[in-house]
């Protein structure tokens, strides 16, 4: 049966494994090597569980490298806890107030503005919303906004059908869509262990070190990322690569060495009281998944393993750089489209206003920046990303960015930010983060009453205590809901 499964894995690899898919080149104005490169790098449902952030398990050693060559904004946050959303939102430079969640034909997007002045811009990989797996399984470009890019590279990786051992597997929606996938998830070209439907995708694929390498698509963007920076290095204009990972979304799939760094029984998993969700608007309640402590430790440790790989593929993307001798005319950004929630609050993955899954990593390193190593803990948005790389690059502001250059950040941390709060919001309602303050507003809606929440997260971290109907606190929540109302108000023009 292993041979089998071999024989099965490299014909598969050879058809998925390998495959990329590139547009024809515009060709770009004429630039300058004088401006900065851009490398742009995006993880896929990535909270904060850096090692550099201060998580006292998750390892991520090239993430932090590059912490310590640039800032860390420790409270940067999402506009829309959801995928697509969030990217058109990054991507855009507006708040999905304004564009509805999508990029709005005719958007001067980010990597665009640096077309039309003399980049190259390039993405591998997801960078605007893909279906994962189903849009890695068939190389697609997903909700991808073609005018961003002078080439764009897909990946195509086996994902769920990857060799190894696979537990608490649900077959992905893709294999009742396209026969050829039903073939493979019946023909159990993985070993399988406790298959279980699990809500939320909650499923892994553990593979084993050797056999499988080339079949991981993180480990494919990063192999193309590499190759063209070695194409770019020496072109007349700069460049603009956008890498998207997918890791840690998932399934999670990794390698077996990265889920070996980490012991299931030392996972530590939310205490959260039996009592949490009753005096919490229904909005920001869900269902938890019905499993026990060790499953629970099971999935944060698949999860933290995905995040180790990428954090690994990523480091191989960075030494690159640095041996072409790139970092010293190269801005990196590395952030994620938004955070995730991994059993907090009883709820799994995003869509909801809970600190975990709207805040998400954020890290900047330039050319000339004066101060490296450090954290700005103030509160800033990943829209500000747009107006950031406008300004580190020298080129003309976009007068349709409605976020704010976090330039001054990168040479005095201490810097205050031009906006002094973070907003965020759901298809049901808004999130303000002011100081140590998250306010949630929820208005009336068909069938759901209007909600608030208040929470002190200098004292109440993990968001257990509602204050928003504590009289002593009413004078607060006040200042916090005009603030709201004066923020989406301007959002939306």
């Amino acid at each position: 049966m292993r041979i089998i499964t071999l024989l099965i894995a490299t014909v598969l690899a050879c058809s998925l494994g390998t495959q990329l898919v590139a547009v024809e080149a515009k060709k770009p104005l004429r630039g300058g090597q004088d401006r900065p490169n851009v490398l742009f790098i995006m993880a896929d449902d990535l909270n904060t569980a850096l090692s550099g952030f201060g998580h006292p398990q998750c390892k991520t050693p090239n993430l932090d490298k590059l912490a310590a060559a640039g800032t860390s904004f420790t409270h940067a946050y999402s506009q829309f806890p959801v995928c697509g959303p969030s990217r058109a939102s990054i991507l855009s430079g507006q708040y999905p107030v304004k564009n509805g969640g999508s990029v709005k034909k005719g958007r001067v997007t980010l990597p665009l503005h640096f077309q039309n002045h003399g980049y190259w811009a390039g993405r591998v990989s997801k960078l605007y919303h893909m279906r994962v797996p189903a849009d890695i399984l068939i190389g697609g470009d997903g909700g991808d906004h073609i005018e961003s890019w002078t080439e764009r590279f897909n990946i195509r990786a086996m994902e769920t059908f990857t060799p190894g051992k696979a537990v608490n597997v649900t077959a992905p929606k893709s294999v009742a869509k396209y026969p050829e996938y039903r073939k493979m998830w019946e023909a159990q070209t993985i070993e399988r262990d406790e298959v279980r439907r699990m809500p939320g995708g909650h499923s892994w694929v553990i593979v084993e070190t050797g056999d499988q390498k080339g079949m991981l698509t993180d480990e494919l963007a990063a192999d193309k990322a590499i190759e063209e920076l070695r194409k770019h290095a020496d072109d007349e204009n700069p460049f603009f690569l956008a890498l998207g990972f997918v890791r840690p979304h998932f399934p999670y799939v990794a390698p077996q060495d990265q889920l070996e760094a980490y012991a299931t029984e030392d996972m530590i998993i939310p205490n959260v009281p039996d009592n949490h969700f009753a005096k919490v608007p229904k909005q920001s309640q869900g269902k938890d998944l019905d499993i026990d402590d060790t499953d629970r430790k099971s999935i944060r440790r698949a999860y933290y393993a995905c995040v180790s790989y990428m954090d690994q593929q990523l480091g191989r993307v960075l030494d690159e750089l640095d041996n072409l001798g790139l970092r010293e005319n190269t801005i990196v950004v590395f952030a994620s489209d938004h955070g995730y929630l991994l059993g907090e609050h009883k709820l799994w993955a995003k869509l909801k206003l809970w600190e975990e899954a709207i805040r998400a990593p954020l890290i900047i390193s330039a050319p000339g920046q004066k101060s490296r190593g450090v954290k700005c803990d103030q509160n800033v948005e990943l829209l500000d990303i747009y107006p950031t790389l406008t300004e580190l690059a020298g080129l003309p502001p976009e007068a349709g960015a409605q976020g704010v250059s976090l330039v001054a950040q990168l040479d005095d941390p201490q810097a205050p930010v031009t906006r002094k709060d973070a907003m965020s919001q759901t298809s049901q309602g808004y999130c303000l983060r002011s100081d140590e303050w998250a306010y949630m507003w929820y208005p009336k809606k068909k069938g759901m009453a209007e909600g608030f929440m208040l929470y002190n997260l200098n004292k109440d971290p993990e968001q257990y205590t509602n204050l928003a109907m504590n009289p002593e606190y009413a004078v607060k929540k006040q200042e916090l809901h005009k603030r709201l109302q004066e923020r989406i108000h301007a959002a939306e023009n």
